[in-house]
């Protein structure tokens, strides 16, 4: 019995030990598997961050990072909809950068992978727009063709089908989007885009008078769908088109029976009661259109400014206005239509009154002058602008510490070219009202800048004297750099700059703008490479990275430093496809400095090749010319002019001077002769040598060089310049009638534009 019992104990402990072994292996297996979703749900999350930040770099036009991101994450595990979404991205990062092979083949691979999925449907949008952004119509019609043979009943090919019509209408080929539309619509019946193809069909019978055709077309789909209240309102539009105004008219009001807040049929309702000579009606059905929000009776306004009801229109806005006071654009449209009633005084008023009610803003004060101009500007408008100016120097007599009255009156004089006055005003009111004054400084400088007016330095100066805003200053600061550059003022530009807070936002392009004056203003590639050497070793944005290597590969070149140059502007040209053309052009720069021309000569015709920049083209154009023109003597003169070029870039004047001198006296009978002219004319304009330049210019007129055009330009902009306006205007006009048909004839003609307006503000300024 001992023995069993035993026995028996020793089962019930095997047994034991044989559960608890299953319930540690099950536990185990729970905690495994548990520990294998908590790793896939991390790697979701993972791979979420990693899309989330492959688009970043999209939206913030990092387009090269964000092909390097997306073409990672294509390597690991993505789900079907992730991978349509990022191929469609990844397409478009390619057409951010012009490559348009990649991103044909990767929006190609969306369409025939899944041709009736979501993203294939996009990719082909993406595509036949990238045909169209390159003028390729004919292409993208061939393309939509191909997609319709290959995979026939998709959603690909319906798209295919009707952008085929769509392309069509919008290129003019009205008969072929005829023809295509009723195809896509006989073909595709189902499709989201029937209605839209509908409407087009039918506004193209109905633009080429075919009015049978469109009511026969609606009359088919109506049958379908009786109650489309879009194709009876085009049903009753054919009608009113063809003078059928009844039967328009009882169309009308079926379609509001069925949709009373259809507020496109109630306004054409109104309209067709004008034309009836039912006014009343037209009023009553236009009152019910609007809402009765604060815009009620700008709506109200709007529709009868549209229908030349200018009376009706003058009290809706007069009402909009006291609603809603402080709305700028009331007092344009109420102003447009007392201009249309031929009060002009009445419409001056208007505006100003809503330059007075909406106060300093500038994003509303800008449109409204816009408008003002109309009536405020040339010589007939003076007695207005007298008496305006008068007006408002009376109220700021009574009121002289009103800043509205105060910037307005500086707005009246800035407008009728007395810059001072604005500035005199302005300055006297500043101290009381900064931010006032400094929104108003602030957006008149940025007019006097828009027309290429010289007065914006001043004003811009007037900001920097006046202004404690941080961060108006740093804005004044680079736009008065900008022009002083503009201005060849560089010296002036350069202590500017420099004084820019480096820790602001705005740094990186301040100190790029810095970097560029060093070079191609001061001829100093030294300090350009010691402005530029801090960026390099901060985190830039790609193409800022690109833009510095391509400024310091330039400086390389003119220090003489060739094969440096080259190792900088390599990468560039392999792997960054929209520079690619810039930096050959350095390249081929590399090779014409140092003398070898045959290499110069390759690398400037693969930038004609590969350009997309009209100035980049015609620089390596020139240098072309320039090159195989100059073969005379060996090619001596043509290296002793680049060198003379060589040094004036790099700051050595007196040096360039000589050997331009020199080249000139040994070689005077050189094909050359006449760039070496024009160089030290150059030379000469640089150091405000302007006597000494227009000499040189003068010797290229002589000579009766193909240049002898861009000399005379060039003696025209230093009279402009020394502010010498009549032998400007002189010089301009010279140019117009001597080379009539020469391409530098539209530059002239708008200096000469330019220097009217100089002659004009001088006139009109007072002292």
């Amino acid at each position: 019995m001992f023995k069993t019992i035993k026995s028996r104990t020793e089962t019930s402990i095997s047994l034991l030990f044989c559960l608890l072994l299953l319930i540690i292996g099950i536990t185990s297996n729970i905690n495994a598997q548990k520990q294998t979703e908590i790793d896939e749900l991390n790697s979701r999350v993972e791979t979420l961050k990693a899309i989330q930040k492959a688009n970043d770099h999209y939206y913030e036009k990092r387009y090269a990072e964000a092909i390097k991101a997306y073409q990672t994450l294509l390597k690991g595990k993505l789900t079907e909809s992730q991978k349509g979404s990022m191929l469609l991205m990844l397409g478009q990062s390619h057409v951010k950068l012009n490559e348009d092979t990649e991103a044909k083949q990767i929006f190609s691979e969306l369409i025939n992978d899944n041709p009736d999925g979501s993203y294939a449907t996009q990719a082909v949008h993406q595509l036949t727009g990238l045909y169209r952004k390159r003028y390729q119509i004919n292409e993208a019609i061939i393309l939509c063709k191909q997609i319709i043979k290959q995979h026939p009943e998709t959603a690909v090919a319906a798209i295919a089908a009707y952008l085929t019509a769509y392309i069509q209408y919008v290129e003019g080929k009205f008969d072929d989007a005829i023809s295509s539309y009723k195809s896509f619509l006989k073909k595709y019946p189902d499709s989201v885009y029937r209605s839209s193809a509908i409407n087009s069909l039918v506004r193209l019978y109905t633009t080429n008078e075919r009015f049978a055709d469109a009511e026969k077309l609606i009359n088919e789909h109506l049958k379908q769908n009786p109650s489309d209240t879009t194709l009876l309102e085009d049903l009753a539009t054919i009608y009113q088109q063809q003078g059928q105004q009844q039967k328009a008219l009882q169309l009308y009001k079926d379609v509001l029976e069925k949709n009373p807040t259809n507020s496109s049929v109630r306004q054409k309702l109104g309209s067709l009661y004008i034309d009836l000579g039912e006014k009343e009606k037209a009023i009553a059905e236009w009152n019910k259109l609007v809402t009765n929000g604060l815009d009620r009776f700008q709506q109200l306004g709007t529709i009868y400014l549209t229908h030349k009801m200018y009376d009706e229109a003058i009290v809706a806005f007069e009402k909009a206005i006291q609603a809603n006071p402080r709305y700028g654009y009331l007092y344009t449209q109420l102003a447009s239509a007392y201009k249309i009633k031929g009060n002009i005084e009445k419409a001056a008023a208007t505006y100003l009154e809503g330059l007075r009610q909406i106060g300093s803003s500038v994003s509303q004060r800008e449109p409204i002058w816009e408008k003002m101009l109309e009536i405020y500007q040339g010589d007939s408008q003076k007695s207005l602008r007298e008496k305006l100016i008068a007006q408002y120097q009376d109220a700021l007599r009574k009121t002289p510490q009103n800043v509205n009255t105060a910037i307005i009156l500086g707005e009246l004089y800035f407008y009728a070219g007395q810059y001072q006055h604005t500035l005199r005003t302005y300055t006297q009111f500043h101290r009381n009202h900064p931010t006032s004054i400094d929104a108003s400084l602030q957006r008149l400088a940025n007019v006097l800048e828009r027309n290429l007016d010289p007065s914006a330095i001043e004003y811009y100066e007037s900001l920097l004297k006046l202004s404690k805003d941080t961060r108006i200053i740093t804005n004044a600061r680079y736009n008065l750099s900008r022009l002083y550059q503009n201005d060849e003022e560089w010296d002036k530009a350069v202590n500017i700059l420099k004084k820019l807070n480096k820790n602001d936002a705005s740094s990186i392009e301040s100190q790029f703008l810095l970097a560029k004056i060093q070079l191609y203003g001061l001829n100093d590639p030294k300090a350009a490479q010691i402005t530029l050497q801090p960026l390099l070793t901060r985190r830039l944005v790609s193409n800022q990275y690109v833009e510095a290597q391509l400024i310091l590969a330039e400086v390389h070149v003119l220090l003489g430093r060739y094969t440096l140059a080259r190792q900088v502007l390599s990468p560039i040209v392999s792997s960054v496809r929209n520079m690619n053309a810039t930096a050959r052009k350095l390249i081929g720069d590399s090779y014409f400095y140092a003398s070898e021309f045959d290499n110069a000569l390759r690398e400037y015709r693969t930038v004609i090749l590969s350009s997309q920049s009209d100035k980049l083209t015609n620089d390596a154009l020139e240098r072309i010319v320039l090159i195989q023109d100059n073969t005379d003597y060996l090619g001596l003169p043509l290296t002793d002019y680049v060198n003379a070029l060589q040094h004036y870039l790099r700051g050595n004047i007196e040096t360039a001077i000589t050997q331009c001198e020199d080249t000139i006296s040994i070689h005077n009978k050189a094909m050359i002769v006449d760039d070496i002219w024009m160089l030290l004319g150059s030379i000469h304009r640089s150091q405000k040598s302007y006597g000494a330049a227009i000499h040189s210019y003068r010797q290229v007129i002589t000579l009766e060089s193909h240049l002898a055009p861009e000399a005379l330009t060039q003696i025209a902009e230093i009279y402009k310049k020394k502010k010498d306006f009549s032998n400007a205007l002189e010089t301009y006009n010279t140019l117009l009638t001597t080379y009539p048909d020469n391409s530098i004839v539209p530059h002239v003609r708008q200096q000469l534009d330019n220097v009217t307006k100089l002659i004009k503000n001088a006139d009109t300024k007072t002292p």
